[in-house]
């Protein structure tokens, strides 16, 4: 089984002061004398990991064949913020769990579900922005609404009247 997210797609995703602030080692009063704990981080990401193959790799088999790199990204998006839920809700219970963190873990675990029952696809190519292929509009006479099936028979039933 791959990874489907790395420390640093972590760190990326939230930013080193958050990452520094949940999973961060040293002096806390300054940001030079804290550094982040991977570690933690990676046994973390770890957890997301098996948790996220749970759900997906029965579906989406190829996804385990993908280098952490070509992953998609909203499994790593979904990834990111279980890992952040997990960090912040392992320090004594100290509050750190926002409502937007508590929401987002709740959300994530509902997309693996969906994805899982396949109400949610995963695509298979990473789109970063700049590899968007351009929308295509229809040609504006195929995107007139059509009637289809039987011939009407209304002008029978009201024949004579």
């Amino acid at each position: 089984m791959g990874r489907f997210l790395s420390s640093a797609d972590f760190i990326a995703q939230f930013g080193e002061t958050e990452a520094r602030q949940i999973a961060g080692t040293g002096d806390f009063n300054t940001a030079e004398g804290s550094q982040i704990n991977l570690a933690e981080i990676e046994g973390e990401i770890a957890f997301a990991d098996e948790l996220i193959a749970g759900y997906v790799l029965s579906r989406h088999p190829w996804v385990g064949e993908q280098d952490v790199a070509d992953i998609p990204n909203l499994l790593k998006g979904l990834g990111g913020d279980i890992v952040r839920y997990r960090l912040r809700d392992k320090n004594a219970g100290t509050g750190q769990v926002s409502k937007t963190v508590e929401t987002r873990y709740g959300d994530a675990l509902k997309r693996l579900e969906q994805i899982q029952m396949g109400r949610l696809d995963l695509p298979r190519d990473r789109r970063d922005g700049d590899d968007l292929a351009a929308v295509e509009l229809p040609e504006s006479a195929s995107d007139t609404a059509r009637i289809s099936g039987p011939k009407s028979k209304a002008a029978e039933i009201l024949e004579g009247y």
